[in-house]
């Protein structure tokens, strides 16, 4: 019996030192609490200062939980947490944003869901450098999930880090982005901590 056991205790004992990165999801960047999708928070500023206002909720599938980022050699992805999965009867944008002083980071990952506010048909997903300019470019969207190429802009390569990344959710009115109407936000989160790309 005590073979039996010491055999099994030293199989088991690689797995249980490299146990949590076998399967272990990446961990936010950003967190945010539910119940708190109410128009209140952050409203002008942007700056992160009041992401966490309960005082009361308007809204589940534009309450924000967080953002996840991740990546491999091809792509970076940008998890976007809600209390429910959209889309929602009005029309909602949500998005994640880095690199930057609060309230005014440069690059953008948004995604516009279709609801009664607008004419969209189907999700569409968006990369936006609003300080170098140029044009929104598409990219993948699947439920909150966006994925984007690494080779789409120099700031996703590799040992890049995304700082100040923050999250909002907004009514989103009007057709296509450029077209659209993003506001009033509905809900803000405060600034999370910084995601250095790997590979």
């Amino acid at each position: 019996m005590k073979k039996a056991l010491s055999i099994a205790t030293a199989l088991s004992l690689p797995l249980l030192l490299a146990g949590p990165s076998l399967n272990a999801a990446p961990k936010p960047q950003v967190t945010d609490p539910f119940g708190d999708a109410n128009f209140v928070n952050d409203q002008g500023t942007g700056d992160g200062s009041t992401g966490d206002n309960t005082t009361a909720d308007a809204g589940n599938a534009s309450d924000l939980g967080g953002v996840t980022f991740s990546n491999d050699a091809k792509n970076l992805y940008v998890m976007i947490h809600t209390e429910l999965a959209p889309p929602a009867t009005q029309g909602i944008g949500l998005r994640a944003r880095v690199n930057g002083a609060p309230g005014s980071q440069c690059l953008l990952f948004e995604i516009y869901y279709s609801g009664a506010t607008n004419t969209l048909t189907a999700a569409e997903g968006y990369f936006r450098d609003t300080c170098a300019g140029g044009d929104a470019i598409p990219v993948e969207v699947l439920g909150t999930q966006l994925t984007i190429p690494r080779s789409t802009h120099e700031a996703l390569g590799k040992g890049k880090t995304l700082d100040t990344p923050q999250a909002q959710s907004f009514v989103y009115t009007g057709s296509s982005y450029p077209a659209g109407v993003s506001g009033p936000y509905i809900d803000t989160t405060k600034v999370g901590t910084d995601y250095k790309l790997k590979k």
